[in-house]
C-alpha cells in the first residue's frame, strides 16, 4: 500500500487519544505481511498494531450510519404514531432521508404499514417511491405498544434485533469464536511475528457481527463483562468499534479488564490507561 485506508486512519486517530502513543503508519511502500502500525509510547515503549473488522462487508455503510444514535430513534414533525422502519443490511445510507415522508404518506392514508400503500403505488395513484422502498426490502409498521413518549421513528437493520439483556455475558464467548477464524488467526500469528510483546488488535464491528444483546451493549453503552479478558495469541489489546457510536470504544486488556472510552470525546491522551 501506499496509504493508509480510511478506516485505518480513524482507528490509528483512536489509539493515539486513547493511549497518548504515536502510531506510525508501517503497512506501506510494498512491505509484505507486515502489521498496519508501529505504536510509540513517550517513556521508548513500542508495540504493534493490526486494524481488521468482523461481520457481514455488505453492511459497512449503513451500519457506520445506525451507530448514531439519532439516526436510529427520532422525531418527525408531524407524525402520530411510533413507527419501527428496518431497512436490508446493505440498505444505501442516502436514502434514509427519503423514509420520514413515507411514513407521514401513510398516516395522511390512515394505514399502519408501508406495503398496504403498494398496491395504489403500482396503479400511479400515489408516489412511486413507495414501490422502491418496499422492493427495495424496507418495511415500517406502526409499534403497537404505548410507550408514553412522544411518536418516534426507531430504525432497524433486517435481522438486528432481540433481547438486549445479558450481553456482558455473552461478549467474551462470541469473541473468542471470532477470533479462531482463520483471518483472525493470520491477524495474531502477523502481530506477533517480529517479537512485540505489547500486540493490539482492533477490530471495527458491524451491527449483526455478534448477538443483539452484545451490540447493543457495545454500541449503546452497556454493560461490560466483568471477568479479567483471556485474550489469544499473546494479544496485549482488543479494541471494538462500532462506528462513531454512544458506546465509544471497548478495550479488552489482557488479564486485566474490559474499559470502555470515548475518544470522539476526549482530549489526546486521557482516556485510559496503555
Amino acid at each position: 500500500m501506499t496509504r493508509e485506508r480510511g478506516d485505518e486512519q480513524v482507528a490509528f486517530a483512536v489509539v493515539e487519544r486513547v493511549l497518548g502513543a504515536r502510531v506510525e503508519p508501517y503497512d506501506l511502500g510494498g512491505r509484505q505481511n507486515v502489521v498496519d502500525g508501529l505504536l510509540h509510547y513517550p517513556d521508548g515503549r513500542e508495540g504493534v498494531l493490526e486494524i481488521s473488522s468482523i461481520g457481514p462487508q455488505a453492511e459497512a455503510a449503513i451500519t457506520a450510519v445506525l451507530a448514531d444514535r439519532t439516526k436510529t430513534r427520532y422525531t418527525v414533525d408531524g407524525l402520530r404514531s411510533t413507527w419501527i422502519v428496518t431497512v436490508p443490511r446493505n440498505f444505501p445510507p442516502k436514502d434514509l432521508k427519503g423514509i420520514d415522508a413515507l411514513l407521514l404518506m401513510c398516516e395522511r392514508h390512515d394505514v399502519p404499514s408501508l406495503d398496504q400503500l403498494y398496491g395504489a403505488a403500482l396503479l400511479g395513484q400515489i408516489s412511486s417511491a413507495v414501490t422502491d422502498a418496499v422492493d427495495a426490502g424496507v418495511s415500517a409498521n406502526v409499534a403497537r405498544s404505548s410507550t408514553g413518549r412522544p411518536p418516534e421513528v426507531w430504525v432497524l437493520v433486517d435481522g438486528v434485533g432481540g433481547l438486549a439483556d445479558g450481553g456482558e455475558r455473552l461478549l467474551p464467548g462470541e469473541l473468542a469464536i471470532h477470533l479462531e477464524s482463520p483471518t483472525m488467526q493470520s491477524k495474531l500469528t502477523k502481530l506477533g511475528k517480529d517479537g512485540h510483546n505489547d500486540r493490539h488488535l482492533f477490530l471495527w464491528v458491524r451491527m449483526s457481527a455478534f448477538s443483539y444483546a452484545v451490540t447493543d451493549n457495545l454500541y449503546f453503552g452497556g454493560p461490560l463483562p466483568s471477568e479479567a479478558p483471556d485474550l489469544p495469541g499473546g494479544l496485549t489489546q482488543l479494541w471494538l468499534a462500532g462506528g462513531y457510536s454512544a458506546g465509544g470504544v471497548v478495550r479488552a486488556i489482557h488479564g486485566d479488564r474490559w474499559v470502555r472510552e470515548h475518544p470522539y470525546n476526549n482530549s489526546p491522551g486521557t482516556s485510559g490507561d496503555s
